[in-house]
């Protein structure tokens, strides 16, 4: 009798452990889970997202329609602006020139390279909201053959924009990197930007030029007139 009071006393200890074991399951697996009203509200919440992201989506979707509109309709007067400056030397030079950031990064020969511009263009590309081509023309440089460079930006399939542009073939002896940089003078050259693809996304150069410039580039050329910031060079 001893002997058998002592196995029910283990097994019902057995069971006990068993039990408890079971109860700390069951209390870990509801804690994992969310709360029946929690999970009602996240339910909600991804079909709200669900619904802004259409809407998003229709909104980039009118945009660039509406953007491929108005760049048709700039298209004549900005044919005619760019026939204008043509006929008024160095207008692109010293707008360059006075614009107080642009000029910074312009050294004296840059600035004789740049003399022999004729006419800069921004396109937009409309397909996508943030990529842009910014063409360079020049006529009879003694520094490069092109007579046309161009930086283009574009999202790659990642996502993630990029830029690729023209390479400048210089004449010989004319390339700025083949002098080495004895001198900061020497270092400095707005043409090493054409070769700069580090970091597309921000580049300073490009958006100044597409958002500053080129929407008004009478302005900084007249900053020279009335004795601006281009007389100080």
């Amino acid at each position: 009798d001893g002997r058998e009071g002592r196995r029910k006393r283990r097994a019902e200890e057995e069971c006990s452990i068993i039990s408890v074991g079971e109860e700390e399951e069951e209390e870990g697996t509801a804690a994992a889970q969310p709360a029946p009203d929690t999970e009602k509200y996240l339910e909600a919440l991804e079909a709200v997202q669900l619904e802004l992201e259409a809407v998003n989506e229709q909104a980039g979707c009118a945009f660039r329609i509406l953007r491929a509109k108005f760049g048709h309709m700039r298209r004549p007067h900005l044919e005619r602006r760019n026939r204008i400056i043509q006929n008024i030397p160095g207008f692109w030079v010293s707008a360059f020139l006075n614009h107080p950031q642009l000029s910074a990064m312009i050294s004296d020969r840059d600035e004789d390279a740049l003399s022999y511009m004729t006419n800069l263009q921004v396109e937009e590309l409309t397909h996508t909201k943030s990529g842009c081509k910014i063409k360079f023309y020049f006529s009879g440089s003694p520094y490069f053959q092109n007579e046309v460079i161009v930086k283009e930006f574009q999202p790659a399939s990642s996502g993630r924009l990029v830029s690729h542009s023209t390479p400048i073939r210089w004449w010989r002896g004319q390339d700025p990197r083949a002098h080495g940089c004895k001198s900061p003078e020497m270092g400095r050259s707005f043409f090493s930007w054409f070769g700069d693809h580090s970091f597309p996304a921000g580049d300073r150069i490009a958006e100044i030029i597409k958002e500053d410039l080129w929407p008004n580039p009478l302005q900084y050329y007249l900053m020279g007139e009335n004795g601006g910031a281009g007389d100080d060079r």
